[in-house]
């Protein structure tokens, strides 16, 4: 979380979920934040919100949600892991380039325990929009990602979909036979397979990000190569999102697979 605060300079993550509401983040309420994260009250699991702007949608941005403290009793939560979620605007590629996004990418997961991320264009959107939002770009769009303001409380061990840029660990990528096996099932030009240590791999597809654009003729035949790849190892939401069935988001989830 530091050095995600530390490498957007000189923009400023300024706000945080106070009690109820958002409070100015100085540098004692930022270290209060840390210490909570690492070591969350007996009966509390870690929860962490930042802003640049709270009253900016598609601003700077950082959520963590931790596992809970007292494990939960459902079956279908036993895979449950924490969250680590950052944002970008896009402003922030555009003045940057795609290689520094990737750098800033690699250099925040380095010290992370994985079980996969990824970084990718990402469509904002409330729970209550999410029928449309989704409208809006699966007709022409696939290549955009589609995530709600704050980090999925029910992300589990398997993988969110297929990305520009596509961390694994374990379990999956022990299943996938490592990363020889990625090399060897994922030889198209355009793919870049990168060890990393502890286990983990950063999978890229193309020099940057692409939204994909059905109307201009991108395929996005690498999504669709991964997307076959990962397809019994990828998570689905089977919660209702605003006014979206499960089955409309299966339909989303399974769109380089159909």
């Amino acid at each position: 979380m530091n050095a995600f605060r530390q490498r957007i300079r000189p923009h400023e993550l300024a706000w945080y979920a106070g009690d109820g509401q958002t409070e100015p983040l100085d540098d004692s309420s930022w270290q209060k934040i840390c210490e909570e994260a690492l070591e969350p009250g007996p009966d509390t699991s870690a929860f962490v919100r930042v802003w640049e702007d709270p009253a900016r949608f598609a601003g700077f941005y950082m959520d963590y949600r931790g596992l809970d403290v007292v494990p939960l009793p459902w079956p279908d939560r036993k895979d449950d892991v924490s969250v680590l979620y950052f944002r970008l605007p896009t402003e922030y590629l555009e003045e940057q380039g795609p290689e520094r996004i990737r750098e800033l990418a690699l250099e925040l997961a380095a010290e992370l325990p994985f079980n996969s991320g990824y970084v990718d264009f990402v469509l904002c959107a409330r729970r209550s929009d999410f029928h449309e939002a989704i409208e809006l770009i699966r007709p022409r769009y696939p290549g955009v990602e589609l995530a709600r303001n704050e980090a999925s409380l029910r992300m589990s061990t398997w993988v969110d979909g297929v990305h520009w840029m596509n961390f694994l660990g374990q379990p999956v990528l022990g299943k996938l036979g490592g990363v020889a096996g990625l090399r060897e099932r994922l030889a198209l030009p355009g793919i870049s397979i990168q060890e990393m240590s502890g286990d983990r791999v950063l999978i890229t597809l193309g020099e940057r990000p692409e939204t994909g654009d059905v109307e201009a003729g991108q395929t996005l035949p690498l999504h669709r190569a991964l997307a076959r790849l990962l397809e019994p190892h990828l998570h689905h939401q089977t919660k209702w999102m605003g006014d979206l069935r499960p089955e409309d988001m299966l339909r989303w989830e399974r769109r380089f697979l159909d």
